[in-house]
């Protein structure tokens, strides 16, 4: 449950304790995971199942805060940080986000870590909405990292249109480029139609794009449509590595649809299958998904998530996101499906 608490300042006025909050919040997800062809210790390969956590979104626990300093202004702040329920294990205090800003009538901005530009723009495009099994999956998570040492604005809505901006400082001395991420975004929304553009470049420490799924240039088009029992969503994506090594992936075109029953009640169904395909003979591969839940409340549900990877001769990638390298891909050329289900609860 979320709780306010009113923080009193011994140096502010009377009026600054009605005039600021915190929240605390966080989610807790459990459930049971399967995928088949995983390379055992052995080398064979053979189905896996295992107890996980933050499948259908990450454990995670925080808090945010606002100060209304008068005129429409307000300071915010957010700490974030995702734990594992199977082990509660947390990999770093608040390492998800970090960030304080201000907002009023010239927009919004925050300073500190941040999602990337592009996770937080291509949420609203995606019909599974990052889960484990989804959109990220045959991308290995090129589009949804998150970026230390950020600048981030955004701006109020003018006829439809709002802007977005965010910058994140290399922090190496004579080394401008290094690490550096940035990203510009565009929507514009008309009624229950919604489309975004979006730009982001994410460097590596040589200030190179060495490495499709990691240090990129990526250009995302995405376009939705809610109606009042179904929502559409479908999206295109760039993506470029031109210092990525002859023998990797260096340009790719990334494509996804999806369509979800929304219907009021408990019962939710969102499908989508996505499409990569990288240029210059490095292989294709498509993720079909599904993906039914049930809410018990207003705070919990269950779900349910399926998806099967059909790789090309050059692919390997898994339903459930893995980096390149991983004991969970499939073998090269082969499909892999993969399963979960488990609980879901706000607090």
């Amino acid at each position: 449950m979320k709780r306010r608490m009113c923080i009193a300042l011994m140096l502010a006025s009377g009026s600054a304790c009605a005039q600021s909050s915190v929240t605390l919040w966080g989610r807790v997800d459990a459930g049971i995971q399967y995928l088949s062809g995983v390379a055992g210790p052995n080398g064979a390969r053979s189905a896996l199942w295992s107890a996980d956590s933050g499948d259908a979104g990450a454990s995670a626990w925080g808090m945010t805060g606002k100060e209304d300093i008068g005129g429409g202004y307000t300071v915010n702040f957010k700490l974030l940080d995702y734990i594992l329920v199977t082990n509660g294990v947390s990999s770093n205090p608040f390492w998800q986000n970090a960030y304080v800003g201000m907002s009023g009538p010239f927009g919004s901005f925050r300073m500190g870590r941040d999602d990337a530009i592009l996770k937080d723009g291509s949420f609203d495009y995606d019909p599974l909405y990052q889960q484990h099994i989804g959109m990220e999956s045959i991308v290995r998570g090129a589009n949804w990292p998150n970026f230390s040492n950020t600048f981030s604005y955004y701006s109020p809505s003018f006829a439809g249109f709002d802007v977005g901006f965010q910058y994140s400082l290399s922090g190496v001395a004579g080394q401008y480029n290094s690490g550096r991420t940035d990203g510009v975004q565009l929507t514009y929304r008309f009624g229950a139609f919604s489309t975004r553009a979006i730009y982001q470049e994410v460097r590596d420490a040589n200030g190179q794009f060495s490495d499709l799924f990691n240090d990129q240039k990526q250009l995302f088009i995405g376009a939705a449509w809610t109606g009042s029992l179904f929502k559409v969503q479908a999206a295109y994506t760039f993506m470029a590595a031109p210092q990525a090594p002859a023998s990797a992936p260096r340009y790719a075109d990334y494509g996804w649809a999806g369509i979800t029953y929304n219907a009021p009640g408990p019962l939710k169904i969102a499908t989508g299958i996505a499409h990569i395909h990288q240029r210059n003979g490095q292989g294709s591969a498509t993720l079909i998904a599904l993906s039914p839940s049930y809410n018990l409340s207003k705070r919990t549900y269950f779900y349910a998530t399926a998806g099967y990877v059909l790789n090309g001769r050059h692919t390997n990638f898994s339903p459930v996101e893995q980096p390149v390298g991983s004991t969970w891909n499939p073998a090269v050329g082969h499909n892999q499906l993969g399963f979960f289900s488990g609980i879901m609860h706000y607090f």
